[in-house]
Parts: structure tokens; sequence; C-alpha cells
């Protein structure tokens, strides 16, 4: 990133519009509005938009969502369109979601930090709200039909400077794992494209492997074939389930094995031990790289698979002495098996993708047989299984059942050992390190090391009371108590979309679109979604009595600016809620 960076947000009114804009350092650099205000920093007055064209010259523009919105609408103030017509282009976008809207003129090569943030797409208050922020929506009505008064401008730019602020901090989130691993995709394209900056990286990807599509398969392809022309992978699974594979294009089978209860499907195996929940001395076995090797071993990719094959084997180099490459890099491995899923990509080749799930959820059932003499099977996943040893099982036996098994489904293993691990079922669970570190999968307890920024990180708390109860045996009185000076781990973050027409009490009261509540102690206020025919629909899984706090959590020592908090929640609301889940792990 060779440009200087500006960061940019814009706001549209019937007759008013502005635009901030800020450095790396959260400095404003630019300040404009339609009808010419003061800009700093050095207190000059701008005659509308006319000096902007000037300011982003040369520069590298960052924005929130701004592929979608912004990038279409500041040409046309730099144009010098007038408030009326922004606020009609403004309405086309937004009630239409017409993507070709504003494209002839659309600002090209900006960085929009709303892009592959997350597949729950979180606006940036929601954002804001799940660091601990300020949670602050501009009271002036976006619908408002008239000119803005001095004061509801100054609460505007305000608001705005706000935004662009907080876009600053997700920038610098996503700069070095996102932004600057697209960059080196760029310059690895064969034939780089004008707009490639605009792309996701699966896109861009695509570029890096293929110069034309990938020829479609009309039928699944798994592995070698036998005698009587059948795919040997299929006759390594049971017959119901080969059925399946053959007859449907969705949908699973259960099967009982092992002591365990094994799904498969069309994405891959899932099953876990049913006979107890905590295991001790577990060995966990993980394919290494499993699609990608997978992809090459039935040569899906045709001619590309060498340059696919040398990106794979470049990265394992890489990772000590490029480590930004080695990112760009994984990124490209990673991407090939969901494009062959994407009827819009150029590697779109639905039959190939269930072919890699067929071989790997046939390679796994195929490794837990093998070891099924020797080991209690602790849980199976799309490219890893779990076990215990059993006293028959020499190193010389499971090292040879994992020979024959990495020699004939052309796959390598890596192992990790856990000195104890309780799962609630296979998609969540918690494994105890040799060195007592601890690692987390699942919904329930995923985050307790850390906070989520980009996902939903309602009620922390519960992930960490959880850990602490069945891995250290800590009462939950205690985890709650400890943490009271941490209220971002209690909050409930709520949000009406935009299907419904906002927050509202049951008084009729208006509330932001999106808000941090706490479970209150004794009476609280309740907030309600409100659909487009005025009916009310409860938050779920939100308290009844709701703490409304939207201010700031953290100081920027990060000392607690909600003193009172321990007086005013409810903890035995959070209590109740953290045994009910703990119910699922413990049964």
């Amino acid at each position: 990133m060779t440009k200087p960076i500006l960061v940019y947000d814009i706001e549209v009114f019937a007759h008013d519009n502005i635009a901030v804009f800020k450095d790396l350092d959260g400095k404003t650099v630019g300040k404009f509005h339609s009808n010419g205000i003061e800009r700093l920093p050095d207190g000059s007055f701008s005659n509308g938009y006319a000096e902007a064209v000037d300011l982003i010259k040369g520069k590298q523009l960052v924005g929130y969502n701004n592929h979608f919105y912004d990038d279409r609408i500041l040409p046309k103030m730099l144009e010098g369109w007038n408030p009326e017509q922004i606020k009609a282009l403004n309405d086309t976008i937004i009630n239409s979601r017409d993507t070709t809207v504003g494209r002839e003129t659309m600002l090209q090569g900006t960085y929009d930090c709303f892009q592959q943030i997350d597949v729950s797409r979180p606006g940036l208050k929601k954002i804001e709200a799940n660091l601990g922020r300020m949670i602050l929506e501009s009271t002036v009505p976006f619908d408002i039909n008239r000119k803005l008064t001095p004061e509801e401008l100054e609460e505007v730019f305000y608001y705005c400077s706000y935004d662009v602020w907080n876009t600053v901090q997700v920038f610098k989130m996503r700069r070095d794992d996102y932004f600057e691993a697209k960059n080196e995709l760029i310059g690895m394209m064969k034939r780089p494209a004008k707009k490639a900056n605009d792309w996701n990286t699966t896109t861009i990807s695509t570029g890096i492997i293929l110069d034309k599509p990938l020829t479609r398969w009309s039928t699944p392809r798994v592995g070698a074939l036998d005698a009587d022309g059948n795919y040997q992978m299929l006759e390594a699974v049971p017959p119901e389930v080969k059925d399946l594979w053959m007859t449907k294009d969705k949908g699973h089978i259960n099967i009982r094995a092992w002591d365990c209860d094994v799904q498969f499907g069309f994405g891959g195996i899932h099953g876990a031990n049913t006979t107890r929940k905590v295991f001790k001395d577990v060995t966990m076995w993980d394919v290494t790289s499993m699609f990608p090797h997978i992809i090459l071993n039935l040569n899906i990719l045709g001619p590309a698979s060498g340059t696919y094959k040398q990106i794979m084997d470049d990265r394992i180099r890489n990772k000590k002495v490029n480590p930004k490459l080695a990112a760009a890099q994984k990124i490209i491995i990673n991407s090939v098996y969901g494009n062959l899923r994407s009827e819009y990509s150029m590697l779109y080749n639905p039959a190939a993708a269930k072919s890699v799930n067929f071989y790997s959820q046939s390679a796994i059932y195929q490794l837990c047989e093998r070891l099924s003499p020797f080991v209690e099977h602790v849980q199976q996943n799309t490219d890893g299984i779990a076990f215990i040893k059993r006293p028959n099982a020499t190193d010389t036996i499971l090292e040879q059942i994992e020979k024959e098994w990495e020699q004939e489904f052309k796959l390598s293993l890596e192992h990790d050992h856990f000195t104890k691990l309780v799962q609630k079922d296979v998609n969540n669970y918690v494994g105890v390190h040799d060195d007592g570190s601890l690692k987390t999968k699942g919904g329930d307890v995923s985050r307790y090391k850390s906070d989520s920024a980009f996902r939903n990180n309602s009620t922390r708390i519960v992930d960490i009371a959880i850990v602490n109860k069945v891995i250290y045996g800590k009462d939950v009185v205690d985890t709650l108590m400890e943490n009271m000076d941490k209220p971002h781990l209690f909050q409930f973050v709520i949000q009406a979309g935009r299907t419904y027409k906002g927050t509202f009490d049951d008084d009729g009261n208006k509330y932001q679109h999106i808000n941090r509540v706490f479970a209150a102690k004794g009476k609280g206020i309740h907030l309600f979604k409100k659909r487009m025919d005025d009916g009310m629909v409860k938050f779920p899984n939100a308290p009844e009595e709701m703490l409304l706090y939207n201010d700031k959590l953290y100081d920027e020592q990060g000392n607690n600016m909600f003193t009172d908090f321990a007086d005013k929640v409810d903890k035995n609301f959070y209590y109740k809620l953290i045994l009910k889940t703990l119910e699922r792990w413990e049964a």
C-alpha cells in the first residue's frame, strides 16, 4: 500500500449531504457539505465538494460497505449534483438494491472493510457494540423533508465522523490478514484486471489458477475404478451411504458405529461418542490440507493442477521466509473448493465438489474402521478423528495402519494430543493440550479466549463459565463475580433489521436500530422489533427486563466506565442461562 490512506463516509438527506475524510491516525482532514461548510484542519471554507477532488487525488480510499453505496454516490457529489439529485440516487440504491445504478462513474480501486468480513455480514454498529464501544445512531431522521438546522447538521457531522473513526479501526484490524494479502494475490494474477482491486479474494484466486472456465463433470468421479466399473471409493462406505450419494443431491443419513452416532451427507462426516462426554489421554489425527490434496488426487483442475500444486508447495516454504505471501497463497488454496460450488465462478463444477466430499468421508470412515479394534473412538469430523488407545494398541500397529491408509488415499496425517477432552458433540468441545493450553471449538465455547469483533459477541460470559466449569471445575457463581468489571461479557446486542420499522418499547417510544442491553435487576424496559404492519416481535434470547446502555463501556486505558453495572445487572438471569447451557455438556 504505497498510496496515502483516506477513510471516508457520506450521509445523504433530502436537501443536504455531507462527507468526512480521516487519515489513519483518526485525524479529520476533510469535512464537506453540499452547500459549503468549514473544512478542517486549516479552518478554510470549501465550495461544496470542489476541494474534495484534490483531497482524494492520489489517495487510497477506504470505507465500510462503500462498494455498494458510497463509491457510487461520491462521484456525483464531486460532479456537483444538487442535493435533490443525490437523494434520488440514494433512494434508488437503497430501496431497489439495484447494483447497476451509478456504476458508470463508480470509484474504482477503493478498499471496502465490509468485503468478505464474515458470513454474518455485520454492520458497523454491530462491530461497535461487539467491541464495547459507544453505539451511536443519528437522531436526525434520514427521511426528513427540509434543510437541516445548524444544530442538526452538527450532530450529523459528529455521527459521520464517529463512523469514519470506527472504520479506521476496522481497517487496521483487517489490513494485514485481508488487504495486504489481497494485494499479493493481485500481483500473482496471470492477466491482471483494472478492476481486480474491487474483486473479492476468491474471484482473484480463480484468475490466478485459470485462464478459462473449468470443464464441468457430468457425474461425480471418486478415485479409481474396480474391475466391474465401480468407483472403489464408494465401496468404502456402508451401502446406504453410497445409495444416498448416488440418488440424491442433498440430505444426510445416520449410522451407528464404534459407539458413535455418525452422520454422512454432502458436506462432511460428523460423529461423536454417545457413551460419555469426558475423555482423557486423547489422540487427534488431522488430515493435512485434506480438500486441496483431494482436488489434486482427482485431477479436478485438469491442466491447472500443476499451478495449484506449485502454489501449495511454495506456501510451505514461504511460511517462514515470506509470511505475507504465504497468507495470500493460503487464500488461493482454500478458495478452490468453495468456487467449485459457486455458479458465478470459472471453477464451477458441482459434480467435482461432490466428489471431494465423497472422497473425504470415505477416507475418514475407512480410517476409523481400521483403527476400531485398537481404539475407543471419541469423534469423527470432516478432516480428522479423535480416539483413545486401547491396551492392545501398540505404536507399531497404529503406525502401520496410518502408513497404509496414507498410501491408499494419498493423504497425510498430523498428530495432536490432549490430556483431557470434554465434548458436547463433535462441533462443540474443549481440549487441554499437554502444555495446559486449550483448544475450544463450537458455538458454546469458541469465544472463551477472545472477543469476536465481527461475529456474534453477545453473552460471551457463557463461553467463559462453561470452559471454567468443565475443565477447571470452577463454580459458575465465581466466574460471574470475578467478571463484574467486564460488562461487555454480559451484553446482548439486539438489532432490528431493514425489514422492520425499528426498535420500540411497549409505550411506542422509538430507539436505535441496534442496542446494547443487559438483564436488568428488577423492572427494566421492554424492547421489540416493529414489523411493517406494526406488529411487535420479541428479540430472540434477549432478557425480558432490559437494562439499556449504548455508551462506551471502557475508557482508553481499558477501565470500566459502567461503574454501577454490578448493582444494576440481574446476575441470577446469567446464572440460569449458563446452567441451561451446561446441562447439554454434563448430561
